[in-house]
């Protein structure tokens, strides 16, 4: 009887450590845009030179300055204040 214990509770704990690592996820942010943000913006420009050696950091970037700026343009990376455009730099 005690080895029927024992063979079901071990049993039993592998079937919990195999259910918890089929749902455990990592997703991956970095880099990446997240649906949930909205429309997916267009890639930098290819005149903005910052930006071909920081491709990674691109779509954080866009999400940041969208979420400062209300009236913040993706194409120009910059965003419109009073009467004229200013550079997003956040």
């Amino acid at each position: 009887m005690k080895k029927l214990i024992s063979a079901a509770l071990a049993a039993a704990t592998l079937a919990a450590a195999g259910g918890a690592g089929a749902q455990t996820v990592v997703v991956e942010r970095y880099g990446h845009w997240d649906p949930t943000w909205g429309a997916m913006p267009p890639a930098p420009h290819a005149r903005m030179a910052y930006w071909r050696h920081h491709r990674a950091d691109w779509y954080g970037h866009v999400h940041n300055c969208m979420v400062r700026y209300q009236r913040y343009d993706a194409r120009r990376d910059m965003y419109y204040e009073g009467h004229r455009w200013v550079a997003c730099r956040g």
